[in-house]
């Protein structure tokens, strides 16, 4: 009897990302595009229901999907096409570029593909990042203006040095130095945690406009959206009604 209610539970761990993702994918639209910029790339895209102008939510994943793929990843509970699905719900378009490999330009290309739609709002595109996606996501905020706001999950840099590390803020001013930030520092693991403070300390010389929230978690809790998404939608809303960002986001969410 024990050993079949085991095989039952590791059976409802498994699958229930993919139920998760099935149940919202069915009153959410899915797609996958193609856009070109100094090479061409894949994303997944995800749009709310309705003829209005959308804010965006640009999401950069963490390092783990690339080194495991789709399949294994789903698995373990990080599933895109559910995160991208869970953001439509809440009144964002929101783009995922996919099989990017660290590459900042993937993310700048896809602003500026996303920006030209007739269903987005042009000046309310958000990045949300975690981990090495995060620092991505820094770095293109860095290449182009085209951005709203920045939440930052986890964010550590992906190299020790170069363009790809936290010596970006030491020889450039800020593209945007009123950028509002959300920094998410994870409290999980010693080393995670190091990197994190350094590189806020960086940014905090860097922005003018950073809101700081740490987390004790268990490790890699982040994949799961439903967990902090809501976090993140209040930010965003919140930047709406401040000087330096005085419109209104009047999408109701369902």
């Amino acid at each position: 009897m024990k050993t079949l209610m085991t095989i039952t539970i590791i059976l409802f761990l498994i699958s229930s990302p993919y139920a998760k993702a099935g149940a919202i994918s069915k009153k959410i639209t899915i797609e996958y595009i193609r856009y070109d910029y100094l090479g061409s790339y894949r994303a997944i895209i995800s749009k709310p229901k309705g003829n209005k102008r959308f804010p965006v939510i640009i999401y950069s994943y963490d390092e783990f999907y690339d080194w495991s793929g789709k399949k294994l990843a789903n698995k373990l509970g990080y599933n895109l096409e559910y995160i991208a699905a869970y953001f439509a719900k809440m009144g964002y378009v929101c783009v995922i570029p996919i099989e990017r490999f660290r590459k900042v330009k993937s993310i700048v290309g896809v602003s500026n593909y996303i920006k030209e739609k007739p269903f987005v709002n042009p000046e309310k595109i958000h990045l949300v990042g975690m981990s090495e996606g995060a620092f991505l996501n820094i770095a293109a905020a860095e290449t182009i203006n085209n951005f709203a706001s920045m939440t930052l999950i986890g964010a550590i840099e992906i190299n020790d040095k170069g363009y790809l590390s936290k010596t970006l803020f030491n020889y450039k001013k800020p593209l945007n130095p009123k950028l509002p930030v959300y920094f998410i520092l994870i409290h999980d693991v010693g080393w995670r945690i190091k990197k994190q403070k350094e590189l806020y300390k960086k940014l905090n010389s860097f922005y003018n406009h950073i809101t700081y929230k740490r987390i004790f978690k268990e490790k890699r809790w982040f994949w799961d959206i439903d967990r902090y998404g809501k976090d993140i939608n209040l930010f965003i809303l919140k930047q709406y009604n401040r000087r330096y960002a005085p419109s209104k986001n009047t999408h109701k969410s369902t």
